[in-house]
């Protein structure tokens, strides 16, 4: 009787850890975000245009502080890369 009880627990235990999972029911949800996710633009890359990006969040997915952490160095080196070049191109003669 308590072996019957015991493996009663672990199916309802189990169960309720997939569907909790996703694996039951259909899998996630769409991801909820207040700012829909604007992909880059086309073209060159400006430090400006990862300013703005944001990811839209959802229950699974990217770790948010490594993704910002990739976004703020990302950002740091395309400014330092624009001024670098504005600097160059004003030595140019002409």
């Amino acid at each position: 009787m308590v072996v019957l009880l015991v493996v009663i627990v672990v199916v309802l235990v189990g169960l309720t850890a997939a569907a909790v999972a996703g694996r039951i029911g259909g899998g996630t949800p769409p991801p909820v975000s207040t700012r829909s996710f604007q992909p880059l633009p086309p073209g060159e890359l400006a430090a400006d245009d990862l300013g703005e990006l944001q990811f839209d969040q959802a229950l699974r997915g990217y770790r948010m502080d490594q993704v910002d952490a990739v976004i703020e160095r990302l950002f740091t080196e395309l400014r330092q890369r624009d001024t670098e070049i504005t600097e160059l191109r004003d030595r140019l003669p002409g």
